[in-house]
């Protein structure tokens, strides 16, 4: 069965795209997000399982992935916990700072 011309389907079925806004594509607008590292540096003052506790209660990671960030900060000074944009990045950093430990932000 073959549809019939445009002009005897009504003008509901115009087949000029004009009337219609191009479909919205709310991303590409938009520019790359700077990515942000918050970084977890030594304390010394904190016993070092408060640490892992408080990697596993701000950032969800499970109990191994707390302890080898945790044993990185210890031995090296400094330990990347995530990546992300500024805002969640300083979000980051005052519920750590709350908690008494050290973190850092800087540029991806």
């Amino acid at each position: 069965m073959s549809m019939p011309p445009p002009s005897s389907r009504g003008p509901e079925f115009s087949d000029a795209n004009d009337d219609f806004p191009p479909p919205h594509r709310p991303f590409e607008d938009l520019p790359t997000l700077v990515r942000y590292r918050v970084v977890l540096h030594r304390v010394a003052d904190q016993g070092l399982l408060v640490v892992a506790a408080a990697l596993r209660e701000l950032t969800h990671f499970g109990e191994a992935e707390a302890m080898s960030r945790m044993w990185q900060a210890h031995h090296t000074g400094r330990s990347l916990v995530l990546e992300t944009h500024l805002e969640r990045a300083e979000l980051y950093v005052e519920q750590f700072t709350a908690k008494g430990l050290s973190t850092s932000i800087e540029p991806a």
